[in-house]
This record gives C-alpha cells, structure tokens and sequence, in this order.
C-alpha cells in the first residue's frame, strides 16, 4: 500500500503520465497497441498516446515503460522487428544470395561442365545457333559425357563464377545497402500496454474522476478538508512515540489549529482489488498506527466494505469508518462552503461570555452545564461542552472552569481527566485560576489537557471552587 501511494504521488509530478493513466482509468482508452511503421526511426509508434500527450514515439516509449517499471502499467509482447545491424533501419528485403561471396548476382538453371577447359556455367550460355559453344573457349561440345556433362538444375554467381545447389537467404539494407543474414540483424521487440489488474483499484479510488466530480473520491475529500480549514498531507511520515522510534505512514494526515486546540486527524485507506472485505488485520493495523503517533482521531476509509468482525473492532476502538456506499452519501451531500480561514493565534481569554461566541463563530455547537453519560453509565456536567461534526469529522471539546484561593492542586485535574476519559472525549481543556501546582502542571502535561490560566479569578463567571480544592483550602 505505501508503494503505490508513493506511486500515485511520482505520477501526478508528471503531467504526461497522469493524463494516459487517467484516460485508461476512464475507459476512453483500453489498450494501448503499436502499429508497425517502417518510414519511422523505430519502425512502430504509439499514434494514440502520441496525439493525446503531443510528444515523439520515443517519449510516449518512455512513459509507458516508466509505467510498466512501477506496475502501473502491465506490458505484454506484442510483435518484433529486426533492424540492419549497421545503420539501424528498418527498411530492407530479403534476397538470395550467393554461399561462396554473398552476391546477388545468381542465376538459376540447368549448370553445364566443359572437360576440355574447364567452364562451368548456365546451359543457356553454351546455346548458340542452336549448338552447344562453349562460352570460355569457344569450341564445340560433342557429346554429353564425353566433352561435358551435366551438374543437374543449380545456381550460378556471376560474381564470383561458383556453381551451387543452394543458395543463401540474406536481407539488403534498403538505407546503407547492407547484406547481413537474420542471426547478424538487431531485433527489437515492441509491446502493448494496459492499466495492471492489481493496481486498478487503487488508481480509481486515488486518480479516476468520479461520480459527478472532476477529481477521485481520494482527490475530492482532500478539496473538502481544505475548504474545511484543514492542512492536509499526503503519504505523511511521522515517527512514533514508542521507544522503537518507529516511522509510520499516514495515507492522509488532517491538521487544524483554531487557536484553542490543534486538531490532527489520521485518516487510513483500506482498498481490496478483488472486491472482498477489509479484514480484522488491516482495521488492527491502522488503529495500532495511529496509537503509537498519538492520534486520536481516526477515520478509516474502506473499500469496498469491513467484514462484520473489523467492524466491530472499529467501533470499539472509535475508528470513523467509510465504506463505498458511506463515501458516495457524504461526498455527494457534503457542505461545499468554505470555512473562513482559522486563527492561529493563541486564544486569550477574557470573559466566559467571549469565549462561548468564539467557539460558536468557529462553527462550534456549545451548551453550557452538559449532562452526558459516560461508558461507566455514571452522568457527568460539563461546565462547556463545545462539539463540531462536519458529516465526515466531529471534534468535541471538554471545558472545565476550576478557581481556587491558593492554586490548583492534582487532584482536580486528575478528577478532571478521569471525568473526560469516561466520556471518550480527546480534547481537554481547563480554564484555572490562579494556576496550577507544579504537580498538576506535569501531570496536565503529561495527559495532554490544554491549560488555559486566568490571572483575575473574577473573570471566571459562575466558577466556583472545586470540593477537592475546597476541601484542600
């Protein structure tokens, strides 16, 4: 899977092959074939891929074996030719030739032998005024197995005056007027192209337009995301917090930072090319990548669909998952306005009343006083419970307002934190006042609670002192 997403991104750098694996992917081409053409330099072309892409035989040769190295592509034999092995053309004809020299200055015919001197040549040379006349020495030939004899119906060169029974098949370079045999020609095979059974899927669901979009589904939530407020990577690199220091790949990593929190969403791709469910161990997999690089929000994009059992494991482990059908709805429903740019300046706080309308003009849905249930079925209040879900991503944001005399101490935090575990919410924050203990700083830290300190207690309206604080003071 990581090859050909690095795959997918080398093609797009390349404008040419983009568009022949697009048109393939399309349809509107279904096998690239040559056609011999022996007044060309490599006596083929590709006349198809040349007029689409506006380049040389030679250049569409490059990006279709570039394609065929990648797998992209699969290559099969279609014909050959041989070229002369001198000046390369493909231009020439076949001749018989003479064995002893190579001429093609041959005859063939019956092939007479003169005793007396020698000559050895076709019976129409000896005919002269209805006689036998020996062309060398001109004397009369009597009779047949005394003055001559014959040698049956044989070839004879006139180069180099031979006789022979057979001759030699030879080609005659038509450019540089070359003799050379078939073994002594270079042959040069030439092959036919089509989109690689394997990796079809995977190029539909990242580069085939699709459905009503001018972009793949891949291409088109990434345009969402962007116009969601997102910095969006592809094929992002990332090491793990583990102590192996392990580098993973993420097919799409999503970040945003409001200025109140920074969200970072990972997002996988599960593609079968035979149709068949994603399985347990691929679902596994993304969800212990995601554990190991700290990311809690995880959407997993799955096609054609989960079996049962990945499914359940999903859930368990709060994974979004989109299968086809679930892909098609929101991307066909999804909202296309875009998102005022964020502000990543940090958010200073002044009032309580100021802060809810910065979260509602982020698009956040806010209630004070939340009443939730968590898993343990024990309902807890939320002193700000602010939640966004776009149809394909929901963040949902904890706030607690603790206030005390002195600072505030472990164990509120640590009352908070288990508060926000039992509701299964990732982001936490904490408005306090005056500031925390240094052990409830480390311990914030370490559980990755967003601290928001405020200097004048009295800015926190309707705060008031948590018991443990209370109970400490």
């Amino acid at each position: 899977m990581v090859e050909v997403l690095d795959l997918v991104s080398t093609i797009k750098q390349y404008p040419n092959a983009m568009k022949m694996v697009s048109e393939l992917l399309a349809g509107n081409i279904s096998e690239v074939k040559p056609a011999i053409d022996l007044s060309t330099e490599l006596g083929f072309t590709y006349s198809q891929i040349e007029n689409l892409l506006g380049v040389t035989t030679q250049e569409a040769l490059n990006i279709l074996d570039f394609l065929a190295s990648n797998h992209v592509l699969e290559k099969h034999s279609h014909d050959k030719l041989l070229f002369c092995p001198n000046c390369r053309s493909p231009n020439f004809k076949p001749g018989l030739c003479c064995p002893k020299c190579s001429s093609e200055n041959i005859a063939k015919g019956r092939i007479l032998e003169h005793f007396s001197c020698g000559n050895i040549g076709l019976e129409e040379e000896y005919v002269a005024a209805e006689k036998y006349i020996c062309p060398k020495c001109k004397k009369k030939l009597g009779f047949l197995g005394t003055d001559y004899r014959s040698l049956g119906i044989n070839y004879k060169c006139y180069n180099c005056g031979k006789a022979s029974s057979g001759t030699e098949l030879k080609r005659k370079c038509h450019k540089c007027s070359l003799l050379f045999a078939d073994d002594e020609a270079r042959e040069t095979l030439f092959h036919s192209y089509w989109i690689s059974t394997e990796k079809r899927p995977w190029l539909e669901y990242e580069l085939r337009p699709w459905w009503k979009f001018e972009t793949g589904p891949k291409a088109h939530l990434i345009d969402f995301l962007k116009k969601q407020g997102y910095e969006v990577t592809e094929s992002a690199r990332m090491t793990g917090t583990s102590k192996s220091g392990a580098e993973h790949m993420l097919d799409i990593l999503a970040q945003r930072d409001d200025g109140f929190v920074s969200h970072a969403v990972g997002i996988g791709i599960a593609i079968d090319g035979h149709g068949r469910e994603i399985g347990l161990d691929e679902v596994f997999t993304f969800d212990d990548k995601a554990y190991d690089l700290g990311i809690n929000d995880k959407v997993l994009l799955a096609s054609p669909r989960l079996s049962a059992e990945a499914k359940q494991f999903a859930q368990r482990q709060r994974i979004k998952v989109f299968e086809d059908k679930d892909l098609e709805t929101f991307q066909t429903s999804a909202p296309q306005s875009t998102r005022r740019q964020m502000n990543y300046t940090p958010f200073k706080f002044d009032t309580k009343a100021k802060l809810l309308k910065y979260l509602r003009n982020l698009g956040y849905r806010v209630e004070e006083k939340a009443k939730v249930q968590g898993r343990s079925g024990t309902e807890h209040v939320m002193d700000i419970l602010a939640s966004y879900d776009n149809g394909f991503i929901t963040n949902t944001i904890g706030i607690d307002i603790i206030a005390a005399k002195d600072e505030v101490g472990f164990d509120a935090v640590s009352s908070f934190d288990t508060k926000i575990y039992d509701l299964g919410i990732h982001h936490k924050v904490l408005l306090v006042s005056p500031g925390l203990s240094q052990e409830a700083k480390k311990f914030a830290q370490y559980q990755k609670i967003t601290v928001i300190t405020v200097d004048d207690s009295m800015k926190l309206s309707n705060a008031k002192l948590s018991r443990a604080e209370a109970e400490h003071d």
